[in-house]
């Protein structure tokens, strides 16, 4: 199995991504690997499991440019 982990660190906009984060990822979507999300000290722990490493680069890919997306808007 392959992993990432990305650590985020975002001031006051860290819990804002974390609660968003929280209903993606608990959302059903099709499986191309595991994604779980810690929140300790300050800072997003993304891990993200794939048994391929074209699923490891297309579920990292998706949430980074989610990540992206909620950043600007916010």
């Amino acid at each position: 199995m392959k992993e990432i982990i990305f650590k985020i660190c975002l001031g006051n906009l860290t819990d804002a991504l974390y609660k968003s984060l929280i209903a993606e990822i608990n959302q059903e979507a099709p499986k191309k690997g595991r994604v779980n999300i810690e929140y300790n000290n300050g800072c997003l722990y993304l891990t993200i499991l794939s048994d391929t490493l074209s699923g490891l680069r297309a579920l990292s890919n998706s949430y980074m440019n989610l990540i992206y997306a909620m950043i600007t808007s916010i």
